[in-house]
């Protein structure tokens, strides 16, 4: 059997599973978050402003490369007006808890929502139990039809240790919440410099006094590329470290993966994200990978893996957070004991639902769109 045939296969069968088993009622579940908190400004740059009142847009990130290497070849200043398409709450936490919260599930948070909590959490996470422990990033989210484009304050989890956050939280309280909880997520690492060391806690400090701890945790590390070799590699240690107390999946992008393996020592090869989840599992030593992209997603675990493709979207109305939709519908996988095909679909549809609408979806329109996922796939 050809490889495309094989995949199709494996992304009908997923899909098929995923439908037969998501339930569209509420999900008794208690989920944790941490550590980080960002308030969004979502933009879109315009190409040229016809009038008043009538812009064109740049579309793609490629054309706005081309404008600044244009202006670095002329020796001339990039001068780019954009729109403020509306501010929300943003970052693992927020996106997790929301999309999940919408389904039923119990979320607790912890992140930087500010001291007092900002109005923009408080006005969001008002039916959640939230535990601030510093002040919130801010990030301009430019949207393009191929990706978009971050610009980013840190806000006080910049500064997030094992030690910070006994004193802004405390490592009591956070083994309290811990065995609350069916699943612990974690994000994002690319923003929080230490947070193996805290990984280094939970395992060592935490961890062997619960009684009844979480399940699962979820590992999410972002855009990683700018970090050091040495820092991610003491990372992967820590990864290892708490993967001998509860199983860690870690999920990734396409970039953020590869960026992985090569930080490990490893190469990448070939277009196949399984090969590449595999290969990342291999050199992280966790139970899981999962590597999410915009043609296909992958899980690489001991017993089970999968491939699955993606939906292509025709007009999306939002990119930004993508990725942490996908990892809601993981989530939610995990929790429900899919297997791998079908946690992956769950996770793709989620995201394809949510760059459709602009919206986090309910469980009833993942459901629909499932249908139509197997339809054309």
């Amino acid at each position: 059997m050809a490889d495309g045939e094989r995949t199709k296969g494996h992304t009908k069968s997923g899909i098929r599973s995923c439908r037969e088993q998501l339930s569209t009622g509420p999900q008794e579940h208690t989920v944790l978050f941490g550590f980080d908190g960002i308030v969004d400004t979502v933009r879109e740059m315009i190409a040229e402003r016809e009038s008043r009142d009538s812009v064109s847009r740049i579309r793609e990130l490629d054309s706005l490369g081309t404008r600044i290497t244009d202006s670095v070849a002329s020796e001339t200043s990039v001068a780019i007006e954009w729109l403020d398409c509306g501010t929300r709450t943003g970052g693992h936490v927020c996106h997790l808890s929301r999309t999940l919260g919408r389904w039923g599930l119990a979320p607790i948070m912890i992140g930087t929502f500010g001291t007092p909590m900002e109005s923009e959490f408080e006005s969001s996470f008002a039916e959640y139990t939230t535990y601030s422990i510093g002040e919130p990033g801010t990030t301009d989210a430019v949207e393009f039809d191929d990706g978009k484009l971050l610009l980013t304050e840190a806000g006080d989890y910049r500064d997030l240790d094992w030690k910070s956050l006994d004193e802004r939280l405390g490592h009591n309280q956070l083994a309290r919440l811990l065995e609350q909880a069916d699943l612990f997520g974690m994000g994002y690492w690319s923003m929080i410099p230490a947070l193996s060391e805290i990984l280094y806690g939970l395992a060592e400090d935490v961890w062997p006094t619960l009684s009844d701890p979480p399940a699962h945790v979820v590992f999410d590390p972002a855009d990683i590329r700018h970090l050091p070799d040495s820092r991610l590699v003491d990372g992967f240690d820590a990864l290892q470290t708490l993967n001998r107390q509860v199983p860690v999946t870690l999920s990734a992008n396409r970039g953020e993966t590869e960026a992985l393996i090569r930080s490990g020592g490893g190469s990448v090869t070939g277009d196949s994200m399984l090969d590449l989840a595999t290969a990342a599992r291999d050199i992280l030593g966790v139970d899981r990978v999962v590597s999410h992209g915009a043609r296909a997603s992958a899980m690489a675990g001991e017993d089970d893996h999968a491939l699955v493709e993606t939906l292509h979207i025709e007009e999306p109305e939002i990119v930004t957070s993508s990725g942490d939709h996908f990892n809601a519908g993981v989530c939610l996988g995990l929790l429900e004991g899919f297997d791998a095909g079908a946690t992956i679909a769950l996770g793709n549809a989620v995201a394809g639902a949510f760059i459709r609408s602009g919206r986090s979806p309910t469980l009833p329109e993942v459901q629909t769109f499932l249908e139509e996922y197997g339809a054309q796939v």
